[in-house]
């Protein structure tokens, strides 16, 4: 097994640039596959999730040329057709968003994944699912409480179109699964959301994206979705910087007492992790914000603080380990998605921070942290590259933090260690 020792540094004074997101990219991929023509998708990132989904959409006849690392042309057959197995390694995004995609019918297709991909339940979007397509979804695997999981087998001839209901609670991906792939629908589609609907800008992000190649959703206060039968139209279109991974680097400045500026990225954009430099502010840190940039400045003392996290739960884990050396307590709440992610992340967090000696609490759905002096330890990453990323920032105070299998951040940003070396 691998293991990387994270060296300490006194204070960071840097500027840099971030990958393009995958989160964007891959809803990009889909729809450049069901676009008339041919789209271009520039700085795109080179990392696993969106790999699999390029050749997902290969598999499925769309034609891929590579211009260069970073660029893309992806031409859309005149119909999506494929009998086979499409294979998504540990891609969540990818295994989501093509379970919506190959109900439009594309033929006898079999999804699956690694071991823990098979884990993870993927039941409330095939239950909403089953009611519209005009065929069958069938899931192979079950969890202890009966939810269905991965591999699923779609032979459908189509989505019918119509009122879905779906479940908003648990992942606001299976909606944005239905939404990208609604246009292609046999009618117009009306997303109605059961509860509460989690996540909120991921799903900004998909009705961005999605205009911007042309359909227009009607968003009902997040409480139902109407999605027109549509084409999308093919076009340039440049992946922006992403967020989640930009949240280490501000962190890290913020751990150390340092100063960082992150160059290429959109202070307004629609993905929700961009409000995570807001939440260094709260607990201490100044921040700026430029047209094209982001700049956080820090003392090193940091406070803790109460935070609902569900608008950006993916840098739940980076807010966590900066907690663990604030003053005081920081309670992170209305996080229960973290517990269905590339491994149950509330656990994963409170086996860690207590490794190195910090007391944390954890709920279905919380955590509270108490802020402390965290010792050195080895940390477990449990294959989840938000792990091995957010414990290295805990590296760069704490003398003696190793991390165990770190190439697993190659799934969202096979760049991080790169840059997080050169800090």
């Amino acid at each position: 097994m691998q293991i990387k020792q994270i060296q300490p540094k006194e204070r960071i004074n840097t500027e840099l640039s971030i990958p393009g997101s995958k989160s964007y990219a891959n809803r990009a991929l889909v729809i450049a596959a069901l676009a008339k023509g041919t789209t271009t998708l520039a700085n795109l990132p080179s990392c696993d999730d969106t790999k699999y989904m390029l050749e997902a959409i290969k598999l499925l006849g769309a034609k891929v040329e590579e211009v260069s690392k970073t660029e893309v042309n992806v031409t859309s057959p005149e119909k999506l057709s494929y009998n086979g197995e499409i294979n998504v390694g540990g891609a969540g995004t990818a295994m989501r968003f093509l379970t919506s995609l190959c109900s439009l019918g594309v033929g006898d297709v079999i999804l699956s994944g690694n071991e823990r991909m098979c884990e993870r339940p993927i039941e409330d979007l095939v239950r909403a699912l089953e009611t519209n397509v005009d065929g069958t979804i069938i899931a192979k695997n079950k969890t202890e409480n009966g939810e269905r999981c991965p591999p699923l087998q779609i032979d459908s001839f189509g989505l019918k179109g119509g009122t879905i209901k779906l479940k908003g609670t648990t992942s606001s991906q299976y909606l944005t699964s239905i939404l990208l792939s609604a246009p292609k629908a046999k009618d117009e589609v009306t997303v109605e959301i059961v509860g509460e609907l989690s996540s909120k800008p991921f799903v900004d992000m998909t009705i961005d994206i999605m205009k911007t190649f042309g359909v227009n959703v009607k968003n009902n206060n997040y409480e139902s979705f109407l999605v027109p039968k549509a084409s999308y139209l093919a076009k340039e279109y440049f992946v922006e910087s992403d967020s989640s991974g930009v949240s280490y680097f501000l962190a890290a400045a913020a751990i150390t007492g340092g100063k960082i500026k992150i160059n290429n990225i959109n202070p307004d954009s629609a993905q929700g992790d961009i409000h995570f430099i807001e939440v260094l502010e709260k607990m201490g840190c100044k921040i700026e914000k430029g047209e094209n940039y982001l700049q956080i400045e820090s003392d090193g003392e940091l406070k803790g603080i109460e935070v609902d996290m569900n608008a950006m739960v993916d840098t739940a884990q980076t807010l966590a380990v900066l907690a663990s050396v604030a003053k005081g307590k920081t309670k992170i709440t209305n996080v229960g998605s973290l517990k269905v992610k590339e491994t149950d992340r509330i656990t994963a967090i409170k086996n860690e921070l207590e490794k190195c000696g910090i007391t944390v609490e954890a709920g279905e759905d919380y955590l509270v942290i108490e802020g402390g002096k965290p010792t050195p330890a080895q940390i477990e990453t449990y294959d989840d590259h938000r792990m091995a990323m957010s414990f290295a920032v805990l590296g760069l105070t704490v003398p003696g933090i190793k991390i165990e299998n770190p190439t697993c951040v190659s799934k969202s940003f096979p760049e991080f260690w790169e840059l997080f070396d050169s800090l």
